[in-house]
C-alpha cells in the first residue's frame, strides 16, 4: 500500500477517486477502446472525487484499465481520464481495498490543498461563473485528427483571483481530445470555479481579432472545480482584491 505521503500526491495527480466493484474482466463500455487482460467494467458505487462536470458516477458502470491485475472484488479506485464520451473510460494510477475508504478520504483533504494551491498559482484568473454557449472554431472538414477547438463565453459572477470582469472568452476542445484528454470538453451551461490559464498558441490564432482581449483556457480536468467548494477555495487562495 502507498506511503501517506505517497497517497496524498496520488490524489492530487488523480482525477477520479471512487469506491467500485469489477463486475467484468476483459470487457468495457467504451465500444471505441481496445480491450485486454488489464481491462475491466466497474461498477462505481461511492464518489470520493471526480471533476465537476462528472459528478454523477454513483450507481453506473464504467472502464477501468488496470495496472495489474485484480480478481472481482471492491476497491477504492485512483484513475485518470482514459476516454470520456460514448461512455467512460479510465486509467488506474492506484487502489486501495474496499475497506480502507476513510484513508482516501483524509488524503483527499490533504491533496486538495496542496492542488488548488498549485493551480491557482499557476492560474491567471480564478472565477466563480457559467459557461454559455459553445461555438466551434473549425468546421467539421478541418477537425480531423486535430484538436476541435471551440470558444464559449464564461459570465462570471464573482472573481477569487485576477482583474475583475463581467465576462472572459474561454476556449478548449468540444468533444473532448484524445491526444488530450486532461483537457476538459467545454460544456454549456456548466456552473463551476474556473481556474484559467492561457490558452495554446494553436487555439489563439482560430479566435477572430475582436474575442482574442480576454482569453481563458482550462488546461487541466482539476480546474473545474464545484461551486461547493468556493468558501474551501477562498481559505486557501484568499479573496480577490
Amino acid at each position: 500500500m502507498p506511503s501517506s505521503e505517497e497517497l496524498t500526491e496520488l490524489t492530487a495527480e488523480s482525477a477520479f477517486i471512487f469506491t467500485g466493484s469489477i463486475t467484468r474482466v476483459k470487457a468495457s463500455t467504451v465500444p471505441e477502446l481496445r480491450v485486454d487482460a488489464h481491462t475491466v467494467v466497474v461498477a462505481v458505487e461511492d464518489v470520493i472525487k471526480s471533476p465537476a462536470g462528472l459528478r454523477g458516477l454513483a450507481g453506473r458502470e464504467i472502464t477501468v484499465q488496470l495496472r495489474d491485475h485484480l480478481e472481482p472484488a471492491q476497491y477504492v479506485f485512483f484513475a485518470e481520464p482514459l476516454s470520456i464520451g460514448n461512455g467512460i473510460a479510465l486509467k488506474e494510477k492506484t487502489h486501495l481495498s474496499g475497506s480502507e475508504r476513510r484513508l482516501a478520504v483524509r488524503a483527499v483533504e490533504r491533496g486538495f490543498r496542496i492542488m488548488i494551491e498549485e493551480r491557482a498559482q499557476a492560474a491567471y484568473l480564478v472565477v466563480l461563473g457559467t459557461l454559455g454557449p459553445v461555438r466551434h472554431l473549425l468546421r467539421p472538414e478541418e477537425r480531423f485528427g486535430k484538436v476541435s477547438w471551440a470558444i464559449a463565453r464564461l459570465e462570471i459572477e464573482r472573481v477569487l483571483k485576477g482583474k475583475k470582469s463581467k465576462h472572459v472568452n474561454v476556449v478548449g476542445p468540444n468533444p473532448g481530445s484524445k491526444k488530450h484528454p486532461r483537457w476538459p470538453a467545454l460544456r454549456p451551461g456548466l456552473r463551476a470555479i474556473f481556474l484559467l490559464q492561457r490558452p495554446p498558441d494553436e487555439a489563439v490564432e482560430l479566435v477572430p481579432e475582436n474575442d482574442r482581449q480576454t482569453l481563458g483556457f482550462i488546461a487541466d480536468t482539476f480546474d473545474i472545480q464545484s461551486p461547493e467548494q468556493l468558501d474551501t477555495i477562498l481559505k486557501f487562495i484568499g479573496v480577490a482584491e
